[in-house]
């Protein structure tokens, strides 16, 4: 299939509820105390929202039992979330949340037909992404924090088109996006972030 067909599907089955799909995703800033010069802490969790809360809770009381933490969130999910939210359009986001939800959906044991119809997606919108973004690792296996469509259901379901096939990849997302939150922690201000991101943006014009 072409990028451009995929994402025609994307676009109509998203018609019923265009701005939960097509928001972009965004993350939360938490400030984590880490005193140690020349040294910083910087990155995203992909938490459910009852998780993140307590996370958030436990940061606030208590930095240095966070940092001993084990993380919640492996790389693959990570870096989906970073893809998601460096997105520079409805566009990329739409082939980010397909290419990580479809790998994920192939791997819960459906039928063969609708995992057959999910890898089509899959394909088209790697395509369309290669040339964008540094794409997930091999290795990485959880692309996305959770399939959260019972697999009761998913396993009654035989997918005869690609429409099904994106119903059920919009039908996570939605999910997701309705359970899951995500964290940015940073032991630098906000205010200086962005300082260093004007900063950055100037250098880039001079250097053009």
């Amino acid at each position: 299939m072409s990028w451009e067909k995929v994402y025609e599907l994307w676009r109509h089955g998203s018609y019923y509820f265009p701005e939960s799909l097509s928001e972009p995703l965004k993350a939360e800033p938490v400030f984590v105390k880490y005193a140690h010069s020349g040294r910083y802490i910087y990155g995203y969790d992909w938490l459910q929202k009852e998780i993140g809360e307590q996370r958030k809770e436990l940061i606030a009381k208590d930095p240095a039992q966070f940092l001993v933490s084990p993380l919640s969130t492996n790389k693959g999910t990570i870096q989906t979330a970073q893809m998601l939210i460096e997105a520079k359009d409805e566009e990329e986001r739409a082939a980010i949340w397909i290419v990580a939800t479809a790998a994920e959906l192939m791997d819960t044991g459906l039928e063969i037909s609708t995992s057959r119809y999910l890898w089509r997606l899959r394909d088209a919108a790697l395509l369309f992404l290669k040339e964008r973004y540094i794409l997930w690792h091999h290795a990485m296996k959880k692309l996305v924090p959770e399939i959260m469509i019972p697999y009761s259901v998913l396993g009654s379901i035989q997918c005869d088109r690609e429409e099904t096939a994106m119903g059920l990849i919009q039908m996570n997302v939605l999910m997701l996006k309705a359970t899951y939150m995500l964290l940015r922690y940073s032991s630098i201000s906000e205010e200086k972030i962005e300082r260093e991101k004007v900063a950055e943006r100037k250098s880039l014009r001079l250097d053009e």
